[in-house]
C-alpha cells in the first residue's frame, strides 16, 4: 500500500475528551472535534459575506463585484441542515467504534481486507466475528436545493486528514467522491483513488487504479484503502450518474454499497436526485440496506418561518442606493418565482441587484424581480412551473434541474452598468413628490417599474419646472422615439396624400372633411386622452 506524505502537510493527532466512555479509548474518535452544542453548530455552518454600507457609494461596476460575494459567501443554516449535521456527527463516531487501532479491531478489518483483495471477493474474510458498527444514510433532492453545499459546510468543520504516529495510521475523516457522468463501478473506484491521492499525496491511482485490473479487484482494493486510512465516512455524490447496465445490474450495485457498510465497516452517504432515490428504493430489501440511519428528502423550502428567516437574512445584503425593505409582497414574489429552490433564490437576488444598478432604479421591486426571472432564468422555467402545479406527474418529468450559467449572465448584465456613479442624495429633493406622482402615472400607463423609475428621473431632471401634464407629454414623446434623430421624410405633394399607406397621418387627414380630422385621429387611437390622468395628477 502507498504511504502518505505527512511532513508539514497532515497534522498530527491532538486527543481530546469526547465526553462518552465508549469513545474515550478510541484514538480515531478522540482526535475529532468534540460533539458541539447546537449554538456552536449554527455558528460554524453560517457563512456571511463581507458587507460594508460605505460600499453603496462605489461605482456601479465595482458594486457588481461586491454583490457577487453572495454566490459563494452566503449560507444560512436551517432546520434540515442541522438535522443532517447531527446525523453525520453520529455516523462518523459510531462507525469508528468497530475499527479501533487501540484494541486491534482496525487491524482485524485490514486482515480481512487483504483476503478480499487476494480472492477478489468482497465477502471473504480471514477472521470471523469482526463486527461492523458502520451505518449508512441517503440524501435525495432536486438539483439546487443545497445538498452538496450543505455537505461542504458540515465536512469543513472536521480536519480531513490526521496522522497518528503512535499507531502508524493516517486517518481520513471523510472523503467525497462524485460519480462520473454515465459511469460504472470501475470509474467510481478510479475516482476514489484519485481523491485519496489529492488529500494524502499518495499514488494509489497508479498502483491500484488501473482499470484493466477488473471490477472485482478494484472494488476490493478500494475497500482496503478505505480501512487502511480509517475512513470515517464516504460520501458518494451524484449517484444518479451510475449506469446500471454498465455496472452489471442493480443487484450488483446494491451489493457493493451494502458491502461497504456491513462487511467493510465504512459508513456511506449516498447523495443524488429523485432519480437516484427511485433506483435505490426499487425494492424493500435495497431500501432497508442503504437507509440504515434513514433517508432525507430535500425539496424546495416550504413557505414557513424558516423561509421568512432566510429571506430576512439574505435581504440585508444589498448594495443599492434606494434599497427597499423586505415586505410581504416582495417575499411572496420571491417564493412564487423560485419555489423555494435555494440556489435559484440567491441567483435571482444577485441578478436583480445588478439589473437595478444597470437601469438606475437602485431598488428591488416585484416588477423588477419578475422581469429578471423572465429574461435571465429561462432554463429553469419548466421545472419551476411543474413545482408550482404541485402535480407529481409533472414534477417527475424534471428530475434534474439544469441551472443557468450565473457567471455568464452576470457578465452580460454588468456590461450595461453605467460608467459614472449616479449622484447620491444629500437630502430631500424639492421634486421628490412630483417624481413620485409621475412614476405613479407611468405605472398606470403599464410602463414596467424598472423602466418607469429611471425614465421619470431623467425627464424630471431635464425639465424640473414643467407641470405634471407637460411631463407626461414628454414621456409619450420619449416612448415614441422622438428623442432620437429621425431621418428626414421625402416631400409629398398634398394632392398625392390619398396614395400614401394606411396609417399615415397625412392620408388620415385628407380621407374626409377637414372639420372631422380630429375625430378620425382619435378613432384610430392616435390621440392620447389626458383627462383620465388629470384627476390623478391634480
Amino acid at each position: 500500500m502507498s504511504e502518505p506524505s505527512t511532513q508539514g502537510q497532515i497534522p498530527e493527532a491532538s486527543y481530546q475528551d469526547p465526553g462518552l466512555e465508549e469513545y474515550r479509548d478510541n484514538p480515531l474518535i478522540c482526535a475529532l472535534p468534540p460533539v458541539m452544542p447546537l449554538e456552536q453548530v449554527v455558528s460554524g455552518l453560517q457563512l456571511k459575506p463581507r458587507y460594508d454600507e460605505q460600499e453603496h457609494n462605489l461605482d456601479g461596476r465595482l458594486r457588481v463585484h461586491a454583490i457577487a460575494r453572495l454566490l459563494h459567501s452566503f449560507f444560512q443554516p436551517l432546520g434540515h441542515h442541522l438535522q443532517l449535521e447531527a446525523k453525520i456527527s453520529l455516523l462518523i463516531r459510531q462507525g469508528y467504534l468497530g475499527r479501533n487501532p487501540a484494541n486491534g479491531s482496525l487491524y482485524a478489518h485490514l486482515q480481512n481486507g487483504f483476503q478480499r483483495v487476494m480472492t477478489e471477493n468482497l465477502e471473504a474474510r480471514a477472521f470471523e466475528g469482526v463486527v461492523s458498527t458502520a451505518n449508512s444514510l441517503s440524501l435525495f433532492g432536486c438539483s439546487g436545493c443545497g445538498k452538496s453545499r450543505t455537505l461542504e459546510r458540515i465536512l469543513g468543520m472536521y480536519p480531513q486528514a490526521i496522522y497518528h504516529p503512535e499507531h502508524g495510521v493516517t486517518q481520513l475523516t471523510y472523503l467525497k467522491v462524485d460519480c462520473p457522468i454515465d459511469g460504472d463501478l470501475d470509474e467510481l473506484c478510479l475516482s476514489f483513488f484519485n481523491q485519496v491521492d489529492k488529500v494524502l499525496h499518495t499514488d494509489y491511482s497508479r498502483s491500484h487504479g488501473r482499470k484493466r485490473l477488473g471490477t472485482k479487484r478494484l472494488l476490493a482494493s478500494m475497500c482496503q484503502v478505505a480501512n487502511l486510512h480509517a475512513l470515517g465516512v464516504l460520501i458518494i455524490d451524484e449517484v444518479q450518474n451510475l449506469n446500471e447496465a454498465r455496472s452489471g445490474g442493480a443487484e450488483k450495485m446494491h451489493n457493493f454499497f451494502v458491502s461497504l457498510v456491513n462487511t467493510i465497516g465504512v459508513p456511506v452517504i449516498q447523495v443524488g436526485t429523485h432519480r437516484a432515490r427511485k433506483f435505490f428504493q426499487r425494492t424493500f430489501r435495497a431500501a432497508r440496506r442503504v437507509s440504515g440511519m434513514g433517508s432525507l428528502f430535500w425539496d424546495r423550502l416550504p413557505r414557513d418561518k424558516q423561509w421568512s428567516k432566510l429571506m430576512k437574512r439574505l435581504w440585508q445584503y444589498q448594495w443599492l442606493h434606494n434599497a427597499r425593505p423586505l415586505d410581504d409582497e416582495l417575499e411572496t414574489t420571491m417564493y412564487d418565482l423560485t419555489q423555494g429552490v435555494m440556489d435559484i433564490v440567491v441567483k435571482l437576488f444577485v441578478l436583480a441587484q445588478i439589473r437595478a444598478i444597470a437601469t438606475g432604479a437602485e431598488c428591488i421591486s416585484s416588477a423588477l424581480l419578475r422581469k429578471v426571472y423572465e429574461d435571465e432564468l429561462k432554463p429553469v422555467h419548466p421545472m419551476l412551473a411543474a413545482l408550482r402545479s404541485n402535480r407529481p406527474e409533472l414534477i417527475d418529468q424534471y428530475d434534474d434541474l439544469q441551472m443557468p450559467g450565473i457567471e455568464t449572465r452576470m457578465l452580460a448584465m454588468a456590461a450595461s452598468v453605467p460608467e459614472k456613479l449616479p449622484e447620491t442624495k444629500a437630502g430631500p429633493r424639492v421634486n421628490d413628490d412630483k417624481a413620485k406622482r409621475l412614476r405613479d402615472l407611468l405605472n398606470q400607463m403599464e410602463i414596467p417599474e424598472d423602466i418607469a423609475v429611471p425614465m421619470a428621473d431623467e425627464i424630471l431632471s431635464s425639465h424640473p419646472d414643467l407641470p405634471l401634464a407637460a411631463l407626461v407629454h414628454k414621456v409619450t414623446a420619449y416612448m415614441a422615439g422622438t428623442k432620437t434623430e429621425q431621418p428626414k421624410a421625402s416631400r409629398v405633394k398634398r394632392a398625392e396624400w390619398k396614395t400614401l399607406p394606411d396609417g399615415d397621418l397625412r392620408r388620415v387627414h385628407v380621407s374626409g372633411s377637414e372639420s372631422q380630422a380630429y375625430r378620425r385621429f382619435k378613432d384610430q387611437g392616435l390621440v392620447f386622452d389626458l383627462r383620465s390622468l388629470w384627476g390623478e395628477a391634480g
